[in-house]
């Protein structure tokens, strides 16, 4: 993923916005927007330290494929597994 570094202050803009901040070329395009965060600093710093620890990840495609296999083990037992 290819990434922009705000200035400080686009930072503090971004920080303190309640709803999304608009993104414009120095044309006035518009090239996207940026929502605010809802995670709390406790959350984010949660999340970093699963990230550092050795424990397996998984994808969505993966988490979902192994949803389906439930379902279909689930229709094998007629539910009652």
């Amino acid at each position: 993923m290819r990434e922009i570094v705000l200035t400080q202050e686009q930072t503090e803009v971004v920080a303190q916005a309640q709803d999304a901040v608009q993104v414009r070329d120095p044309k006035g395009n518009v090239l996207g927007y940026i929502e605010p965060s809802d995670f709390t600093p406790e959350e984010i710093a949660e999340a970093k330290r699963a990230l550092a620890s050795n424990q397996p990840r998984y994808t969505t495609a993966q988490v979902l494929e192994h949803l389906r296999s439930l379902s279909k083990n689930d229709s094998l037992y007629g539910g009652l597994a």
